[in-house]
């Protein structure tokens, strides 16, 4: 015991030189054991690199990659002749309960944006619903509900039983997401227009569908 008093003295002396007085300000670089990350080779936002030509350190999306996050039209933002588009095209409504029934006329519809839905749908879609739309993709295979058939239109496994949605209808399921909460929407990785084009290329899924079984039960015939 004699040498107890002594040896705490010297223990809490050590602890509080090491770990300084929490909540008193100083001027002076404290000792750091655990830095855990306090200072980092980083830049921060709206500041300077000089290791780029434009001498910015917040750098754009690289082309050509999926985005995540919410910065999905920089070009038109910083644009000198920004597009503004209505409610339609934004939200798949006219009005407040309204779906619009076709993709809308602002959008030109030309082999450009089907390539772009073929696209973004691989890219998306088709890991669950398959790349016919038919609901038999990698996914379907590990997860405990079976994703739904886009590509039939007469099937009652089609989005909802018994009701052929509307183009607007679809928009808004890529966007928000499926009511069950199975889908995620994807309204925070692809554009107004990318999602419009998945719409499209839906549509020609079920075209082609529909024809090829007319053609299996003609032949059958």
């Amino acid at each position: 015991m004699r040498y107890f008093i002594p040896i705490f003295v010297i223990l809490v002396v050590t602890v509080v030189s090491i770990m300084g007085f929490r909540g008193d300000f100083t001027e002076n670089t404290p000792l750091e054991v655990f830095p855990d990350m306090d200072r980092q080779a980083k830049f921060k936002a709206q500041t300077q690199n000089n290791f780029y030509g434009d001498n910015k350190a917040d750098r754009l999306p690289v082309a050509g990659t999926a985005i995540r996050g919410t910065a999905l039209d920089l070009n038109n933002v910083f644009s000198s002749e920004p597009t503004f588009h209505d409610n339609a095209f934004l939200t798949g409504k006219v009005g407040e309960d309204q779906w619009v029934d076709k993709i809308p006329d602002d959008l030109p519809i030309d082999m450009s944006l089907m390539r772009l839905g073929k696209e973004k749908y691989e890219i998306h879609c088709s890991i669950c619903h398959g790349d016919y739309g038919n609901g038999k993709g990698v996914m379907s295979k590990f997860i405990a509900v079976s994703p739904r058939n886009l590509s039939d239109s007469s099937s009652s496994t089609y989005l909802e039983a018994d009701v052929k949605w509307t183009d607007g209808q679809i928009f808004h399921a890529i966007s928000m997401g499926s009511q069950s909460g199975v889908m995620l929407g994807l309204k925070d990785k692809l554009s107004p227009k990318e999602r419009w084009a998945i719409v499209l290329y839906v549509r020609a899924l079920q075209s082609y569908v529909s024809e090829a079984t007319l053609s299996a039960s003609n032949q059958k015939q």
